[in-house]
């Protein structure tokens, strides 16, 4: 049996103080987890990584700022050397809050843990 929709009117949505969402990159990407896809061999991981870095040096994406953070990518297809490489491709330096994983827990068995446990560090 479907749920009903909670709506909220427009009077009290008017009259109800929110607070804004952070972005981490202004305009374009809000605080939270983002799945990036597309079609293979489209160079995903190569701008999953290079945003990571942007965002973990504070330096713009494209003409947008960005907020300094610690980032956490999760690259599941990779190995260490082959993300050592990739950065060597596109930086002289990776600061120490850029953090990578290779190897991760499934959803429902362990990866939602895995992440409360790094945002707490």
């Amino acid at each position: 049996m479907p749920h009903r929709f909670r709506t909220i009117d427009g009077e009290t949505l008017m009259n109800t103080p929110l607070t804004p969402v952070p972005f981490i990159i202004h305009s374009l990407m809000p605080a939270g987890l983002h799945i990036l896809a597309g079609a293979p061999k489209a160079g995903k991981s190569w701008l999953a990584l290079w945003l990571c870095l942007q965002v973990a040096k504070g330096e713009p994406v494209w003409d947008f700022a960005a907020e300094k953070k610690t980032v956490l990518y999760l690259c599941l297809e990779d190995s260490t050397a082959r993300i050592q490489n990739r950065l060597f491709d596109i930086t002289d330096d990776a600061p120490d809050n850029i953090h990578f994983a290779v190897t991760a827990d499934s959803l429902g068995d362990g990866l939602e843990r895995q992440c409360r446990e790094c945002r707490q560090k």
